[in-house]
């Protein structure tokens, strides 16, 4: 419910401290991970050429960068992952996200090694997309999530996520107040089985601790949105555009084991994604899952986009 005066969405600022559950899917650990770049511009050309006209273009924007997702591409450990949070400073929600490998800085940044960048990334509630985008340039997209557990198989489960078809906001009974009304498609664009391997074996791990494994994101600024119809306030003072590439710091910890994924994609045998809304995968045979993750996201450095080169917290 979003109300126009106390809305319950609200834009919270960082550093954030969320709880939840996790599977990373391996993509390239080190080396160019050629494939990965060839599938990351495929799908680009895929959404420039058939552009969904059934989707709201106030959240087609509020997901849209401003540079291109191989720009600067420089390979290394590369996911995919998926979250479900269970506590956060905006709620419960789900997250499905795509990390390719690090990126090389802007000329503007004084630190000019490669780091990471989310490069596309669904969610499953407005208040995490609004809130990514205005604290951290994350251009997050809506989406509806499915997590099925398999009927005899307590170490197996399906994961569906649907793309959003269109929205509205209503009047609620109360004359002061609106409700959010997303529309998906009925057929998942991603979908797999995840199967947890030696489901006894969880090892405590601080990925800060990983030699070589630096868990710094640095995304690029993002382009204003439509104002969102009705004008809530809030909801439109997230929508607002960003001119600063931000670097931000992660902390990473819980517990971790092993398991391995097989494609499913209706209609597209072994495949994990449609290629339009999400690339297709071709991940290492195992992966991790952290059945207890605790993620801390600090507040962001600003690199200006401009020629000055000093960062700004």
């Amino acid at each position: 419910m979003l109300a126009n005066e106390d809305t319950p969405f609200s834009l919270r600022p960082p550093p954030w401290f969320l709880q939840g559950e996790g599977w990373w899917i391996i993509l390239s650990i080190l080396g160019p991970a050629r494939k990965i770049l060839d599938r990351l511009k495929h799908h680009q050309r895929e959404k420039t050429k058939r552009p969904d006209s059934t989707h709201s273009d106030s959240l087609e924007l509020l997901s849209r960068e401003v540079s291109q997702p191989s720009d600067g591409f420089r390979g290394g450990f590369g996911s995919v992952q998926i979250l479900r949070y269970h506590m956060s400073p905006v709620g419960a929600y789900d997250e499905l996200l795509l990390i390719p490998g690090v990126f090389k800085p802007p000329e503007q940044s004084s630190k000019r090694s490669p780091v990471f960048r989310i490069t596309e990334i669904y969610v499953s509630t407005l208040g995490s997309i609004l809130n990514g985008r205005h604290n951290w340039n994350i251009p997050k997209k809506l989406a509806r999530f499915e997590f099925i557990p398999l009927e005899g198989s307590p170490n197996k489960i399906t994961v569906k996520v649907y793309a959003l078809k269109s929205f509205s906001f209503t009047r609620s009974a109360s004359s002061t107040s609106w409700c959010f009304e997303p529309q998906f498609f009925e057929t998942p664009f991603f979908s797999m089985i995840i199967q947890r391997r030696l489901a006894s074996v969880n090892i405590p791990i601080n990925l800060g601790h990983v030699p070589m494994l630096d868990l710094t994101l640095l995304q690029p600024p993002l382009q204003a949105a439509d104002p969102l119809q009705p004008n809530i306030l809030e909801l439109n003072r997230g929508a607002i555009g960003t001119s600063d590439w931000k670097r931000t710091k992660l902390d990473i910890r819980g517990r971790c084991g092993l398991c391995s994924f097989k494609g499913t994609l209706p209609g597209r045998a072994g495949q994990f994604a449609d290629g339009e809304h999400f690339p297709d995968i071709q991940p290492y045979r195992f992966g991790f899952h952290f059945p207890r993750l605790h993620l801390q996201v600090q507040a962001p450095t600003h690199i200006p986009s401009s020629s000055d080169p000093s960062e700004k917290q």
